[in-house]
């Protein structure tokens, strides 16, 4: 509201400066003169010395979403030329209407410019004429300029970003006065304004170059935020199906593991037995013993006939002195004879036959290995159902992965678009966009 010529007025306060050969061009009509952010250096005169004083001209906001976005895009470029500002000059004109877009703007530059809103934030109120003809008309019309300076400040301070901790200077003044009583007013004004800035401001560094987003875009992204929290929702969904089936997965995989365990612990315990069965280790086949005693001396034959089923390796016979063997003849499997003795009391003999230990046990031998043959296979197909889930695991577990990175893209995406700032570089995209769309 009246930017421009505030800024010829600071730079020059000529009448030929301010409306023949002005710096920023002012606006004639009741439409936004500025279009542009520009940057004009010129050496004003403080106290009896000159200093150089830059002053950055920028176009208002609500005009329409990209010429917004496009000037908050130059008045970054802009900032970024300068290492250090001294003051953010907020302009309004005196008496204006406190309304909505009054406070966006507000709000918005001090996202912009979050340094200097700290600490180095002015008010210069325009149009503020001094003749006695504009202090009767506010006497008239009961305009308080004690509460409308203080109403603009405490505004001020509720609408910034960080709200305000210190009460900004304001400075009331007519860019434009019509007559030497008027402009004496004005020029002390413009004075008083410029020694606040040197004399009382610290330079403040704009070192980030992020842009504030405007209504507008925080509408579009609050419309994209809102899509993407379906599509995290149907992402979560499935995470968690994932995760139940990957658990179902896992499970089943300890579970054929527990059975492989047990599998191959039965065919270590039956191998184990069939190894101890399958020698060459001599196992009786069959045997005959006598014990027979009289109390009588006589004379005693008993014959005996020791048939075995397998063939025989060796045989041992034994008596107890008492008896010998006779007719004793043998056979592949049998042994047969008779034992003679003459005595009282008693007789003892026996024969043994032995026959190797895996012929005596070759159906148990056979059986324990069939036993062992259907086991592996047991074991086989177990550990093919093992890997089958262990396999179906593995795949659940880059399907969370997949999906948990998935989420977090998007979860960056949301926070990057619930931020009311963005960079530089989104911002000219973002720019781009809007312009294809208009």
């Amino acid at each position: 509201m009246g930017k421009s010529t505030f800024g010829n007025f600071l730079l020059d306060p000529d009448e030929r400066h301010m409306l023949d050969n002005q710096t920023f061009a002012a606006a004639t009509d009741n439409t936004p003169m500025t279009q542009e952010v520009r940057a004009i250096e010129r050496n004003v005169r403080i106290d009896s010395s000159y200093k150089t004083f830059s002053i950055i001209d920028t176009p208002g906001l609500n005009e329409s979403a990209a010429k917004d976005l496009s000037h908050m895009i130059q008045i970054i470029d802009k900032l970024s030329e300068f290492g250090k500002f001294r003051a953010c000059i907020l302009v309004v004109k005196f008496n204006a209407k406190i309304d909505a877009q009054y406070k966006a703007t507000i709000h918005y530059y001090s996202q912009l410019l979050p340094g200097l809103f700290d600490k180095n934030v002015i008010i210069v109120m325009t149009d503020f004429a001094t003749d006695n003809r504009s202090e009767r008309m506010r006497e008239r019309q009961k305009i308080d300029v004690a509460k409308v300076k203080e109403n603009t400040i405490a505004e001020l301070c509720r609408c910034s970003n960080s709200q305000l901790t210190y009460s900004p200077p304001l400075f009331m003044i007519d860019c434009l006065p019509l007559d030497a009583a008027e402009m004496e007013i004005s020029l002390t004004v413009h004075m008083a304004i410029i020694d606040y800035i040197y004399q009382s401001l610290t330079p403040a560094s704009i070192t980030d170059r992020m842009v504030a987003k405007t209504d507008y875009i925080k509408h579009k992204d609050a419309l994209k935020i809102e899509k993407l929290n379906g599509e995290i929702k149907g992402y979560n969904e499935r995470l968690k199906q994932a995760n139940q089936k990957s658990k179902e997965a896992l499970d089943e995989t300890l579970k054929r593991e527990k059975e492989i365990n047990e599998i191959q612990k039965c065919i270590d315990d039956l191998t184990r037995k069939r190894d101890d069965l399958d020698k060459e280790d001599d196992v009786v086949a069959d045997s005959w013993s006598i014990e027979e005693r009289w109390k009588m001396f006589r004379w005693f034959t008993k014959e005996f006939n020791v048939e075995s089923s397998y063939e025989m390796t060796r045989y041992t016979k034994w008596t107890n002195g008492r008896c010998k063997f006779k007719e004793f003849t043998e056979t592949t499997k049998s042994v047969k004879g008779k034992v003679v003795g003459k005595f009282m009391r008693g007789v003892y003999a026996s024969v043994t036959v032995y026959t190797e230990k895996r012929q005596k046990y070759a159906r148990e031998i056979s059986r324990l290995h069939n036993e062992i043959s259907t086991a592996k296979k047991n074991l086989e197909a177990a550990k093919v159902k093992r890997d089958k889930f262990k396999e179906e695991h593995n795949d659940h577990i880059k399907q969370i992965k997949l999906l948990e990175d998935y989420i977090e893209k998007k979860n960056g995406e949301t926070d990057k678009l619930s931020s009311d700032l963005m960079t530089i570089e989104e911002a000219k995209s973002r720019l781009e966009e809007l312009t294809m769309s208009e």
